[in-house]
């Protein structure tokens, strides 16, 4: 079952899946990138805001693959995702005006959240 059909060739069938695959790829290399800048982000912000961007970064992704993929999404996923984000705001509200927890071992805030 995984022999290729008669006249295809192995390099047509790799050009074929390569083009298939291009939209998902620049996606993997943006979420990826994300989650390498995320070990960054946690020396120079706190937890809680951490949290924050990390839930928004669902939201971000869900945006991005209906722009780039031309996906659909239902009006109650969005709801889904805009409450989840909503929710994580509301919870993480008692440490937003907190200077203690805003920069952890005199990390840079600007740096933490670019």
């Amino acid at each position: 079952s995984n022999a290729l059909p008669p006249g295809e060739n192995s390099s047509s069938k790799l050009a074929y899946l390569l083009r298939r695959a291009s939209k998902m790829g620049v996606l993997a290399l943006i979420y990826g990138a994300m989650n390498i800048l995320s070990f960054v982000s946690l020396r120079n912000i706190s937890a809680g805001m951490f949290t924050i961007f990390a839930q928004l970064k669902i939201l971000t992704t869900a945006t991005c693959s209906s722009v780039m993929l031309r996906r659909s999404y239902s009006m109650t996923k969005w709801r889904a995702l805009i409450g989840l984000f909503m929710g994580v705001l509301l919870f993480s509200e008692p440490i937003w005006n907190r200077d203690d927890l805003s920069n952890p071992a005199g990390g840079n805030v600007a740096l933490g959240t670019a």
